[in-house]
């Protein structure tokens, strides 16, 4: 099933051109400890207590920037609703935005590993929450206004900016309609071949499932059929195998979210977003199938004449 992406899915992250400087630890043992424990998605730092440490102070640094984030958007933005107080904190608690934070501040100059840290997003966001924990430990509870002032000045800008997009995000949706219902567990009927090469695939409701797992399982069964009839139009069309790019949307646990980008042929063509990737890769093979039969009525003899007719399809699709 696909969900919602977040509503600064398709906002870039603000690009502010004031020089900032980062926090200058007099615990230099502390600082180099901080740069020293970072951890990679699977593997962990060197020692026991570098990864300790690293958890230490993540969970400190984030305790500290929900807080911070959540007085610093009620006093700047005293009369705005708490859905869009909500709203903005979480373009501000994003993962991808503290990664761009920790590029801002040059942390990632800091971390001695042997691939590049600065192309990793879930590296940098844990770097910046813990470099926020490692000030707090450093300055201690006598000096949280310290604590204070520094991420405020940070957020504030970011704050107002985001402020500004749901604004505007907010009165480009006001007066839209809602989207129609959707059954939440697609079934595909059986179809002929001659239906298969020039109609997309009729969908029909599936009888309810017991189990949030069950169901889960049962709809990505479903859907996989969408990726498997895809892989067979590339071959038929003598394409290259389509191709698919993920991304997902900053948080973790049962908030993530996977937008799967599906390209055929040198062009991308459809995107999906799910809480797997494994789903929101299906869901694209079946929004690209779409897309091809309402763009392409029929297979035409020629393999080369196909590629033609299909790239004129989606260009004028996109276009």
């Amino acid at each position: 099933m696909s969900t919602t992406a977040p509503w600064y899915a398709l906002i870039p992250i603000p690009q502010l051109n004031t020089p900032i400087t980062p926090y200058e630890f007099n615990d230099k043992e502390l600082e180099k400890l901080l740069y020293a424990s970072v951890v990679h998605e699977r593997s962990f730092a060197s020692s026991p207590e570098h990864r300790d440490t690293f958890e230490a102070l993540t969970w400190v640094g984030y305790s500290v920037l929900q807080g911070l984030t959540t007085g610093l958007l009620a006093t700047i933005f005293p009369t705005s609703k708490k859905n869009v107080l909500s709203d903005i904190r979480q373009a501000l608690e994003d993962k991808t935005f503290y990664a761009h934070l920790s590029r801002r501040l040059g942390l990632h100059r800091h971390i001695s590993l042997t691939y590049i840290a600065s192309e990793s997003d879930h590296i940098l966001s844990g770097l910046f929450t813990a470099y926020v924990g490692a000030i707090q430990r450093e300055l201690g509870t006598d000096g949280f206004p310290t604590t204070n002032t520094i991420i405020c000045q940070l957020l504030r800008p970011y704050a107002e900016a985001y402020k500004s997009h749901h604004d505007s995000y907010t009165a480009a949706n006001l007066h839209q309609p809602p989207p129609p219902h959707l059954p939440l567990t697609p079934v595909i009927s059986p179809v002929s071949t001659t239906l298969q090469q020039h109609h997309i695939y009729p969908v029909l409701q599936a009888p309810p499932i017991t189990t949030e797992s069950g169901a889960a399982k049962l709809r990505r069964q479903h859907v996989s059929v969408y990726t498997s009839r895809l892989m067979e139009y590339a071959a038929k069309c003598k394409f290259p195998q389509p191709s698919f790019m993920f991304k997902d949307n900053g948080c973790q646990g049962a908030a993530i979210q996977w937008c799967a980008t599906v390209n055929l042929n040198g062009v991308d063509i459809a995107s999906a977003i799910a809480t797997t990737k494994l789903e929101a890769k299906h869901l694209a093979s079946k929004d690209a199938l779409q897309a091809i039969g309402s763009t392409v009525s029929q297979l035409p003899a020629s393999g080369r004449r196909q590629k033609k007719l299909f790239r004129r399809g989606v260009e004028g699709m996109i276009h």
